[in-house]
């Protein structure tokens, strides 16, 4: 998967050897991407989720990394991590997840991250479709959500759906 690049942020992509050191070394991990790695990062949902990502990474090493590491340009230091749950599927949809570290919410870098994300995404063959899911109770997702032009679909109880074609993205 390529680097990408927004205003702020390079979004690099979260390697297996990343994850494994993310999950145990953090020592080596910040050694890797050379830049300030605050001690809350990952996050406790990234966290619980890296060692399925790791063990379908490991049984499919060709395949690429759907997922990046968000590290703001000016302070070289990671500010969160965004990306697909998996490849697209047989429809061409994926579906977009993120964070950001407490220090930086509420300055526009989760929706920088999205817009430079699904602009990629939208270029890529085969995805044609974005989707993500925030809690009904999600302030800020749903914010951002909103903001990168993303459509709110039905509830699914306190699950709130959004989605954006290919052909809706600007």
């Amino acid at each position: 998967m390529p680097t990408l690049e927004t205003k702020r942020l390079q979004l690099i992509p979260f390697s297996l050897d990343l994850k494994k050191a993310a999950i145990g070394d953090r020592a080596r991990l910040v050694e890797m991407l050379g830049v300030y790695v605050p001690e809350h990062w990952p996050g406790h949902d990234l966290m619980e989720a890296l060692p399925f990502f790791v063990e379908n990474m490991e049984k499919a090493p060709s395949e690429p990394a759907w997922d990046w590491i968000a590290i703001h340009t000016m302070n070289q230091a990671v500010i969160g991590d965004i990306g697909f749950i998996g490849g697209p599927d047989q429809k061409g949809v994926v579906e977009v997840g993120y964070s950001i570290v407490p220090e930086f919410r509420n300055q526009g870098y989760a929706t920088e991250m999205a817009r430079g994300l699904i602009a990629w995404a939208f270029q890529e063959k085969g995805i044609k479709l974005v989707t993500a899911a925030c809690l009904d109770n999600n302030v800020g997702s749903i914010k951002v959500l909103e903001k990168v032009g993303m459509r709110r679909l039905e509830p699914d109880g306190n699950m709130l759906k959004w989605e954006m074609r290919k052909e809706e993205w600007v």
